[in-house]
């Protein structure tokens, strides 16, 4: 019982450790997915309609619609590329945090 409640103690601690790292994961792979989702966009688009050449500033309103919409679109995980990229750098997240807090615990005893 206490060495099952000591593993759980060790594996808090390690979350908590890494939880800035995960966070940061997660922007930096919902930002590559919008980056995605854009270039995407960008290569299918037209130039017709709402934001065709003759409107004046018709490349800035397409550029901040383009923008809005692959970051909504990665935030949903429409692509799926945030969440599969994610979940196989996590673990190595966690790894590193758990690494982190060992090396802590060797220099406070020594």
């Amino acid at each position: 019982m206490i060495n099952a409640s000591l593993q759980a103690a060790k594996a808090v601690a390690v979350v908590n450790e890494a939880k800035t790292d995960l966070a940061t994961l997660k922007k930096a792979t919902d930002g590559l997915e919008a980056f995605m989702f854009k270039s995407l966009l960008q290569s299918a688009g037209g130039k017709k309609g709402l934001f065709s050449a003759n409107v004046p500033g018709a490349e800035i309103y397409r550029d901040m619609f383009e923008q809005n919409l692959s970051d909504v679109m990665a935030q949903r995980g429409t692509l799926h590329i945030s969440d599969t990229i994610f979940n196989k750098v996590a673990p190595l997240a966690l790894a590193q945090a758990k690494t982190r807090l060992r090396l802590q615990t060797i220099e406070k005893k020594a």
